[in-house]
């Protein structure tokens, strides 16, 4: 959870309590309208408060979802590198490889065995 967020779910509380008294204060004074607008009006920010948390999970869950995801990816990016090595390793000359494997260069080992 951000600070900014803590700070908010502080000022959530803070204005709970708040109403609480109001609602306490109002219930000492026989005031029925005061009290139930009272009582309504502090679960407000108690469901904004749970909206902050909601969200402050729903932000960790992408976050780690983005960081697995490019985990696969580098992971999947290492692979093809390899296999693009091996394939290189395979390779014995230029011509050999750009021929498609049909032709060597005249210096290659594998030219001279096959003559």
């Amino acid at each position: 959870m951000t600070r900014f967020a803590r700070i908010l779910c502080a000022i959530y509380g803070t204005t709970t309590a708040f109403l609480a008294w109001a609602t306490t204060m109002s219930a000492l004074a026989d005031s029925t309208w005061p009290v139930l607008l009272f009582a309504a009006a502090s679960v407000v920010p108690v469901i904004a408060w749970l909206r902050e948390i909601e969200f402050a999970e729903a932000k960790a869950a992408a976050r780690a979802d983005m960081e697995r995801g490019a985990r696969v990816r580098e992971r999947e990016e290492r692979r093809s590198l390899r296999e693009a090595a091996d394939a290189l390793q395979h390779a014995c000359c230029e011509r050999w490889w750009t021929s498609l494997g049909t032709d060597h260069d005249p210096k290659c080992e594998k030219q001279r065995r096959a003559a």
